[in-house]
């Protein structure tokens, strides 16, 4: 045990970091935090740093706490010859992005300017003894030679020339869809074999290309995978959620974390696939998953979903009984602005899918708790953790929460979310889109030491972003969006073949790109029975390219003017393109259409 005093001088750092919840003594390791004072210091002591990259829920983070970082030599070491700054993932990912070794936890030695000279991900305590005396060594002994072999790196990165554009082409689907045929396990459904993730961008375009083309073998793959996800072990029986991933290729073994993440996009990907499938069971499967993020997930005090809950291999072995008399594990309660965007489009699209309007009251509060919590001066924060929202005007922010005003606004139920979403178009497109090549930075540029300076395109990010966009033009009409999505899109032609079968939200945006809009728009009193039920019919539709105007007499005037639709007449109306039917006054009719619209897909 450390000494009464160290002990007290640790409790702030304690408070500060989230170490494993069992016994260890990383705290005596003098962490800092990310920023500007700890590299000073750095410079100031001419010592290299340690960067260790975590994460609450993560198995082997807590793994190296225990060994690694609460072996007595290890920490001498550290503490007496580096600067040691500890990050987040969930809160920092863009310097997970450049600093991450392969995994987490990621265990990083860097220069007192924030490059690297060597890392990896769990160090085991008798390798880590070595590392932290031969890297100081090196430090101290070749410092001319780790500066020239740094300068060469960042030279050879200001060479790269910049991603030359291309066309965009039904090809470029076609290629990822080889691709991710080629990965899918017909044994045990899924893509790969261990570990196996579920990979919900991949399931989307599945299921978006058997809308498109009817082909069976992709039902047949999504089914297969959806079902054995849900029946194995990646599944929480008891309690709901899906845990991480699976270690095994059958799906019978997880890494037993939770992350609001990964179950916001499970549960709009079942939600969808009900829609397409309403009677294969994935309703009880979704409504599942909803009863585990709202039991354990949700904040009342903060209308937002918590991070995650934490792994723990005994619990989740229990029964119902069992696990109420050993307590659940911990919950992170911090709150990601993305993330929660994830959530309530999911609940969106499940209410969309089954008519269970409270699921879209949940979506909306969150989506609520994000405009007014999480927006501070027009800047979207990323996080939460008790002491207000910080770090701003991340992509992967503005482009969840972009796509989340879009689906609530495409409930019926919120027409403020139309204008809302323009001005996340607005900010996404002035702090992050690249005005000379196209695409969208990973974050705004700031002062920052270390790597986070150089600012990044991610592929599924920008296609995230690009998708939402070309939405919002079929909505609004304003064609700069567009222009704005297919200049992202068309900087990815020469490189997304690299990225392989993680390439599909890409090649996702790229269809919708490609394909004619096909927008319904249903005009009628909110209490006028045919309008409902044109409205019904509307939402059930579950063409890849739609979108949705709710259009109500008296509530949404401006916008029946600029449409150009009556307002004393109850009808819906199906567009592709610029070219609109004549009024449709009931479901037959309406049903007719789109399914003459679904032709635009058919290949000769």
């Amino acid at each position: 045990m450390p000494e009464p005093s160290l002990q007290h001088a640790q409790e702030p750092q304690a408070r500060r970091f989230h170490f494993s919840p069992r016994p260890n003594r990383a705290a005596e390791i003098a962490w800092r935090t990310w920023g500007p004072d700890a590299f000073a210091e750095a410079q100031a002591a001419d010592k290299p740093i340690i960067l260790s990259i975590s994460a609450v829920w993560c198995h082997w983070c807590h793994v190296m706490d225990e060994t690694s970082y609460s072996d007595p030599q290890v920490i001498a070491g550290i503490n007496e010859r580096f600067i040691p700054i500890r990050v987040d993932n969930d809160e920092r990912p863009d310097v997970n992005r450049r600093y991450n070794m392969g995994g987490w936890p990621t265990t990083a030695f860097l220069t007192p300017d924030g490059e690297i000279i060597h890392g990896g991900t769990y160090v085991p305590p008798e390798v880590m003894r070595s590392y932290v005396s031969q890297v100081a060594d090196v430090w101290r002994d070749k410092r001319a030679e780790l500066a020239e072999r740094v300068k060469e790196i960042q030279d050879q990165e200001k060479e790269r020339p910049p991603q030359a554009p291309g066309e965009l082409s039904w090809d470029i689907v076609e290629t990822v869809g080889s691709l991710v045929r080629g990965q899918y396990d017909p044994q045990f459904g899924g893509f790969g074999r261990e570990p196996k993730f579920p990979q919900p961008s991949l399931l989307r375009f599945v299921l978006d290309e058997h809308r498109r083309h009817g082909y069976p073998e992709l039902a047949t793959m999504l089914h297969r995978t959806l079902v054995a996800m849900a029946g194995g072990g990646m599944y929480d029986h008891v309690e709901g959620g899906f845990f991480r991933y699976s270690t095994t290729r059958d799906w019978s073994v997880p890494h037993y974390e939770k992350m609001l993440e990964d179950n916001a996009q499970l549960l709009a990907e079942y939600a969808e696939a009900h829609r397409t499938f309403p009677t294969a069971g994935y309703e009880r499967i979704a409504r599942d998953v909803v009863r585990w993020m709202d039991t354990v997930l949700w904040r009342e005090d903060a209308k937002m979903f918590s991070g995650s809950q934490d792994a723990d291999e005994h619990y989740y072995t229990l029964d119902a009984t069992q696990r109420a008399k050993h307590g659940a594990p911990f919950v992170d309660t911090r709150l990601y602005t993305g993330w929660n965007a994830l959530a309530a489009s999911a609940y969106f699209a499940l209410s969309g899918a089954t008519g269970d309007g409270a699921l879209r009251v949940r979506g909306r509060e969150a989506i609520r708790a994000i405009a007014t919590r999480m927006t501070v001066d027009t800047h979207l924060m990323h996080f939460d953790a008790g002491e207000g929202p910080r770090l701003p005007d991340l992509l992967t922010d503005l482009a969840a929460c972009l796509a989340a005003a879009l689906d609530s606004y495409e409930t019926g139920a919120h027409p403020e979310a139309l204008p809302g979403a323009v001005h996340l178009a607005t900010w996404l497109c002035e702090r992050l889109e690249d005005p000379e090549h196209g695409g969208f930075w990973d974050a705004p540029e700031r002062e920052e030491l270390g790597r986070v300076t150089r600012r990044e395109k991610p592929i599924e990010d920008g296609a995230v972003a690009a998708d939402a966009l070309l939405r919002l033009a079929a909505l609004t009409g304003d064609e700069r969006w567009r222009g704005s999505a297919l200049r992202a899109l068309r900087g990815f032609v020469g490189e997304y073949r690299q990225w392989g079968q993680f390439a599909a939200a890409y090649a996702s945006a790229v269809a919708r790109a490609l394909s004619e809009p096909l927008t319904i728009a249903v005009v009628g009193p909110e209490d006028d029975p045919l309008a409902t039920a044109l409205w019904s019919a509307a939402v059930r539709c579950d063409d890849p390219a739609r979108a949705l105007h709710r259009l109500v007499p008296g509530r949404d005037d401006e916008r029946l003017r600029s449409l150009g639709y009556a307002a004393d007449r109850t009808a819906a109306y199906v567009c592709i393109g610029t070219v609109c039917s004549a009024p449709l006054a009931d479901e037959a009719g309406l049903a007719g259409e789109l399914e003459r619209a679904r032709r635009r897909f058919e290949r000769s």
